[in-house]
């Protein structure tokens, strides 16, 4: 659906190429335009038309996300097996609450992310046990710097999930006695 797609191939995503994206569209008028802009802003060498960037992909990086595609379906059903244990082993704990999945969606997991009661608790129990974690993102996007002109906006939905949010090892390389582990620490806290 939409115009376009885009997909980020940083290396802790799905599959990686080691940095980088993709843009996917149908619309000839938007691949253009993209494909203008990742090349300096050129159809021509060194003729700007628009600002542009240097955002071509090397072959090198090309290899590794042809290789990468080839085992991302395995990469994507490890995920949802790692969220599956997660939840199933989180979603009775009071003061927490695991991702919702509507019924006709396929959710590969980039990340594992729940809300808890007390995020400082938590974090602090999982550091002395050892526990990686991810706080995606401590600072709502309307607090930046950047967007000062929208400080004062009351997004109450975005403040509370910056407090309360945390995101948990869900890549395929996790075993399952890591995920016992990890479900075992969050009973302990809460």
């Amino acid at each position: 659906f939409g115009d376009a797609a885009c997909f980020s191939f940083y290396p802790t995503k799905n599959m990686t190429t080691g940095e980088g994206g993709m843009i996917t569209t149908s619309n000839g008028a938007i691949a253009e335009k993209a494909r203008v802009v990742r090349e300096h802003g050129s159809r021509v060498r060194y003729q700007h038309e628009v600002l542009g960037y240097n955002y071509r992909m090397t072959d090198i990086a090309a290899a590794i996300g042809i290789e990468q595609l080839k085992k991302l379906e395995g990469f994507n059903k490890k995920r949802i097996e790692n969220a599956a244990k997660l939840t199933g082993g989180l979603k009775d704990i009071e003061g927490v609450e695991t991702p919702y999945i509507a019924p006709d969606v396929r959710h590969v997991f980039h990340q594992y992310t729940l809300r808890v009661k007390n995020r400082e608790k938590v974090v602090e129990v999982m550091e002395k046990a050892g526990i990686g974690y991810g706080i995606y993102y401590p600072v709502p996007v309307h607090k930046q710097k950047l967007y000062k002109d929208y400080k004062d906006e009351k997004l109450p939905e975005a403040e509370e999930a910056s407090r309360k949010v945390l995101s948990l090892p869900v890549h395929p390389g996790i075993y399952e006695k890591e995920i016992d582990y990890i479900i075992t620490t969050i009973k302990e806290v809460l």
